[in-house]
Formats: structure tokens, C-alpha cells, sequence
């Protein structure tokens, strides 16, 4: 290269590409996106007031961040009107107005509100004139940049089905085993003083970054010939760690809720997932019968459920005490 053309380059690359052409317009939405990319990520690391899942928050921002950092470095070499960078930024910003649109499509079926300042600032500046030509032919650096843009704006918009709770990380109902036992007593020995329900789980597989909380329901049902209920709580022993008695949890409690009102009698225990990361675990409950003689009693129906993180829940075999 010849001092003239180096020169001549400098002064190019100083002077920077024309007011209100595509490649300045360009330049300043970028960065004005990168600088809103990276709040987004800052506020992140502020749990909102409604839980998700720890892998999808993480996930979306690492993604989120490394897409920032593409539009930052796009934008500056737009100043320096780079060859490269112009060859990128047109296919960079019609994905901004496909992602964008993506996205509000999605918050409208949800019934959210998207502000579309990425469409706006991306079709601001795609419809402006262009400063710098011919177009240099895209580079491996140019076809880089897109396609990073391409990966980061697919996993930013397919990270609820891929990272949030249910998402195609997540456990699924066939992972999980589970058993359930009742110390019943003898057979025509009558309703023993005492039962202890014994409900123990193991999972075949498990999920990165687990969170949210999982609740175990144990129900029983039975009565005597006038309609009072067999049995009541009698004592509850202490559990492991990661399993808290008598507590619930979100997203669970609702389903939980559902699953107690089925039974006559029930208590629950909730596994924070952060804590408990889907290790084997067990639960006991002693129930204490309510009468000293009952008169025609009913068999006693004890069944245990698994809640995950209010998607779904695993019911254990029933098991039936008869006298």
C-alpha cells in the first residue's frame, strides 16, 4: 500500500461515514441497542418479583450479552467504515426486524406489551441511503457476523422452550421413581394405634441449574361408621436436607393444592430444587388414630403425590389399609 493510500484511508476512516446515511444511522442504533442489551443483562441480576427458572435467566443473558457485544463492535467499525462491517450490517439488521417482530408476536399471544424499539431503530436505519459504495462482497468476518447474530437471535427467542421450567432441559414425569409404604398392622387385628407412611423418590435423570421448588402431598381418607375420620396426624419425623415439612412453594402450591383437596386428611413437604438437586430423598408421617374403639371402620386410602414445579405430578400407588 502506498503512503497516498494510506492517507487516503485514514482520512476515510476519520471522517466516517455521511450524517443520516445507513451506515451512520446504522452505527448509532447498534450501539444504542448494545448499551440497552447490557442494562437488560445488569437488571437481570435482580430477581423480579415473579420466580423463573435460574437456567432460562441465565441462558437468555449470556446470549443476550454476546449479541451486545456483536452490535457494539459492528457499530464502531461502522465509523471506521469498515468493509467488512458494511457488508454485515444489512443482513444484521433485517434479523433485528425478524427477531423483533418475532418477539412481539409472541408477547401478543401472551397478552403482553412489547415496546419494538429494535425494529424501529434497526428500520430507521435499513431505509436510509447508503454512504459506501459499491457494497463490499460479504467476507468470512462479514458471514461470521451474521451468523453469530443469527445463533444468539434463535436462542434468545427459543430459550423458554429450551431453558425455562418444562423446557427441553428440564426433567419429565418418566424420570422420576417413587414408592410408597404403610405399616398397616395385622390383618383382622382391627385399626392399629399407629401408621407410619413412608414415600421415598429417585430420579433417573436430572437438570442444570435446578430452581424453583417441588412439593410432596401425602393424603389419606377413612372414616368409622359415623362419618369421623379414622386417623390424624400423629407425628411428623425430621426430614433431610432439602426437604422442609409442612411448607410450600412456587410454582408448585397451586397444583399442590388441587392435589390435597382430594384427600380427607393431607400434609405436604417442599424440596426447594436449588437445594434438594434432584437427589434421592424420603419422607415419613406417623398418623395416630382418632378413636379408641371405632365402630365399623372403613379402610384407610393413603396415596402420595410428586409435584414438579407445578407442570405436573406423580401419583405413587395407592396403598390400602383394610381390617
Amino acid at each position: 500500500m502506498t503512503d497516498f493510500e494510506t492517507v487516503r484511508r485514514t482520512i476515510f476512516e476519520i471522517e466516517g461515514p455521511a450524517d443520516g446515511s445507513l451506515e451512520a444511522r446504522a452505527a448509532m442504533a447498534l450501539k444504542l441497542l448494545a448499551v440497552l442489551g447490557y442494562c437488560g443483562v445488569a437488571l437481570a441480576m435482580f430477581p423480579g418479583t415473579t420466580p423463573v427458572a435460574t437456567l432460562l435467566t441465565v441462558a437468555f443473558n449470556i446470549a443476550a450479552f454476546l449479541l451486545a457485544t456483536v452490535l457494539l463492535l459492528v457499530g464502531f467499525a461502522l465509523d471506521k467504515r469498515r468493509p467488512w462491517a458494511v457488508a454485515a450490517v444489512r443482513p444484521l439488521l433485517v434479523l433485528l426486524i425478524l427477531s423483533g417482530v418475532a418477539t412481539i408476536a409472541v408477547a401478543w399471544s401472551e397478552n403482553r406489551i412489547r415496546v419494538p424499539i429494535d425494529v424501529a431503530l434497526a428500520g430507521w436505519a435499513l431505509l436510509s441511503p447508503a454512504d459506501i459504495k459499491p457494497i463490499a462482497r460479504p467476507g468470512p468476518r462479514s458471514l461470521s457476523i451474521a451468523g453469530a447474530g443469527v445463533v444468539l437471535l434463535a436462542a434468545m427467542l427459543a430459550s423458554p422452550q429450551l431453558f425455562s421450567w418444562g423446557g427441553a432441559f428440564d426433567v419429565n414425569e418418566p424420570d422420576l421413581r417413587v414408592g410408597l409404604t404403610a405399616e398397616c398392622g395385622t390383618t383382622g387385628g382391627g385399626p392399629p394405634d399407629r401408621i407410619t407412611l413412608r414415600y421415598e423418590w429417585s430420579w433417573a435423570s436430572s437438570a442444570p441449574l435446578p430452581s424453583g421448588t417441588d412439593i410432596v402431598v401425602l393424603g389419606w381418607t377413612g372414616a368409622d361408621g359415623q362419618g369421623r375420620p379414622l386417623y390424624t396426624i400423629d407425628d411428623i419425623p425430621a426430614t433431610e436436607a432439602g426437604v422442609y415439612s409442612g411448607l410450600t412453594g412456587y410454582p408448585s402450591t397451586r397444583m399442590a393444592d388441587q392435589v390435597a383437596s382430594e384427600s380427607q386428611g393431607s400434609f405436604r413437604w417442599a424440596l426447594p430444587l436449588d437445594e434438594q438437586r434432584f437427589a434421592p430423598g424420603h419422607i415419613e408421617l406417623v398418623l395416630g388414630r382418632t378413636q379408641v374403639a371405632p365402630s365399623d371402620p372403613a379402610p384407610l386410602k393413603v396415596t402420595a403425590s410428586y409435584i414438579h414445579l407445578g407442570l405436573w405430578h406423580h401419583a405413587a400407588t395407592t396403598v390400602t389399609c383394610s381390617w
